[in-house]
């Protein structure tokens, strides 16, 4: 789940000043798809990232732009409506905000000395793709 530890991550290095023990971070609704066959132990996992700012005195804009920035860095080609938020307002000062989006990550497993090692494939940006070249035509 290398995509909810970069999303925590970002938001505890973020200018928020938001402490560790202020961010409760899961994963929910988790899935694994596997398609085995032909050698190919590569699998798919797809959960909700919902992290909990709890006590958040900041400005809910301020913490959706660095979740989004994170989320345009680690996630190309994610639904651009894909960050879902609740606010519970505790007082005139602070709030729990409640983040949640749904994430995919392909866990590719490849053969080595030492037997099977299990590693996160890089997401492709969908803007990287020659859709020229793809669909058989010539630059």
């Amino acid at each position: 789940m290398k995509k909810l530890a970069a999303a925590r991550d970002a938001i505890l290095k973020s200018p928020l000043r938001i402490k560790a023990d202020k961010l409760l971070t899961f994963a929910e609704k988790g899935t694994v798809q596997s398609w085995g066959g032909g050698g190919n132990d590569a699998f798919q996992v797809t959960y909700t990232i919902h992290l909990i700012v709890t006590d958040f005195a900041g400005a809910l804009q301020d913490l959706l732009y660095v979740t989004l920035q994170w989320m345009r860095a680690d996630c190309p080609g994610i639904e651009t409506d894909a960050l879902k938020f609740h606010v519970d307002v505790i007082d005139h000062k602070s709030a729990d905000v409640s983040l949640s989006l749904e994430i995919t990550e392909i866990i590719g497993a490849v053969s080595g000395p030492k037997g099977i090692k299990l590693e996160p494939v890089s997401d492709l940006d969908p803007e990287d793709f020659d859709m020229d070249r793809l669909a058989g035509g010539t630059n």
